[in-house]
């Protein structure tokens, strides 16, 4: 795998900054959190590690873990994680960032 496709994949995953949506009908209100909020969050909440969670992900997968992001998901905190595959294709997996259970998209649906 060459680094200029993971440095794409990451720019398309992580390409700016999350801007919350606007709830309507049941839709999710959705914002991520910046690293030092991450940071702050997961002491404060009591989160499972993100990292930990990140390289468990990858290895359910057998994918290469890429990165991962706390975001808010209306009152629930959930760790979106990119995952690259063998075949070049790039995995979202959401993770309950207090159990650690993996969750379905709550937009449009799980890719």
């Amino acid at each position: 795998m060459t680094t200029a496709l993971i440095l794409a994949a990451l720019a398309v995953t992580f390409g700016g900054p999350a801007r919350p949506a606007a709830a309507q009908d049941g839709e999710v209100r959705h914002a991520c959190l910046s690293a030092a909020e991450t940071r702050e969050s997961v002491s404060a909440h009591h989160l499972r590690e993100p990292m930990a969670l990140l390289r468990e992900a990858a290895a359910q997968a057998r994918a290469e873990p890429l990165g991962s992001r706390l975001c808010r998901w209306n009152e629930q905190l959930v760790y979106e994680m990119s995952l690259l595959r063998r075949d070049g294709r790039v995995l979202r997996v959401f993770i309950d960032a207090a159990s650690g259970s993996r969750v379905k998209s709550r937009d449009k649906q799980e890719r």
